[in-house]
């Protein structure tokens, strides 16, 4: 902690609506101060945030989700939980969970906006944000369990209005190794980036992300999802039957060859082939990502936490 800097209790005030879910909803706040700015958990908080709220008595999921995300306060790469405050709202205890606000939206934001596929030098800089998350998270013997580009926020910090970052979010679904060894898990994660050996039942571990990582890039790039199906009513079972048996596809004329390359090294069917976040690290595809400019600024979005209880 910086000389002067001291871990104080957040004030909040719940503000609109971001989104809302089956368990929850997710608000903006701000501080009863309009100018308010502490430390807490050694990092700098603004008076904007975010407070992800669902009732006490199903806040299983979301206590859950603190603990990990106490985890990696020290990671730039994962988004940062401030506090956790339980109110009484309208005669309704609520379980509260205060985070940073990504000011820039999601991923999936993002490529609605471009219309089409993002610029490969975008997603470059992006996806290298999301394998440091992953090498952090994994390192702790954690699987997020749902990478995608709803989960993937972007923010810009508030002393620099040129450098964009990637921030891995929602870690609502995330298991510990142990937890993926002893206890027996359901389907677990958004259907179309599930990992083929979480649909023919075999171990589930951190390898099952780099798939994800894998579709997420594909689809970043070329905007059609890796298992898009010409069928618009095709059911979810036959999407996960074609995970499952069926290879992925590499071929699209907006894939440079070192993307198709870095793609095809995430999707490999049997995860013990599957290449790790640190062997990724070092993939050529992102290897110039440091160098990469700064994207166009886009209007900036209020809506990158809709995802996260959808």
């Amino acid at each position: 902690m910086a000389k002067g800097e001291e871990e104080v209790e957040v004030m909040w005030k719940r503000g609109r609506t971001l989104g809302k879910g089956g368990f929850g909803f997710v608000s903006l706040a701000s501080s009863d101060d309009t100018n308010f700015t502490a430390t807490v958990h050694h990092c700098l908080i603004l008076s904007l945030i975010v407070v992800k709220s669902s009732m006490f008595s199903h806040s299983e999921s979301l206590q859950v989700e603190r603990e990990f995300l106490h985890l990696f306060e020290d990671s730039p790469h994962v988004i940062r939980s401030f506090d956790v405050k339980v109110t009484l709202e309208d005669g309704v205890l609520l379980y509260n969970l205060l985070l940073e606000y990504t000011s820039d939206g999601s991923l999936a934001d993002r490529l609605n906006c471009s219309g089409k596929g993002m610029p490969e030098v975008e997603v470059k800089k992006h996806t290298k944000s999301v394998v440091l998350g992953l090498i952090r998270i994994h390192g702790v013997g954690i699987i997020h369990c749902d990478i995608n580009p709803h989960n993937v926020l972007l923010i810009t910090p508030t002393d620099d209005d040129t450098t964009e970052i990637a921030k891995t979010a929602d870690f609502g679904l995330a298991m510990t190794l142990e937890q993926s060894w002893t206890q027996k898990q359901g389907l677990r994660g958004t259907k179309r980036y599930m990992a083929p050996e979480f649909m023919l039942k075999r171990e589930y571990g951190p390898k099952a992300d780099i798939w994800a990582l894998g579709c997420t890039v594909y689809e970043l790039i070329t905007r059609t999802p890796q298992w898009e199906s010409s069928n618009s009513y095709a059911k979810v079972d036959d999407v996960l039957y074609r995970i499952g048996y069926e290879e992925p596809s590499f071929e699209n004329a907006k894939l440079s060859a070192k993307a198709k390359d870095f793609v095809r090294s995430c999707l490999v069917k049997n995860p013990s082939s599957r290449w790790t976040t640190d062997m990724l690290l070092n993939h050529s595809f992102l290897k110039s990502a440091n160098n990469v400019q700064p994207a166009t600024k886009t209007r900036k979005k209020q809506c990158g936490y809709m995802s996260l209880f959808a």
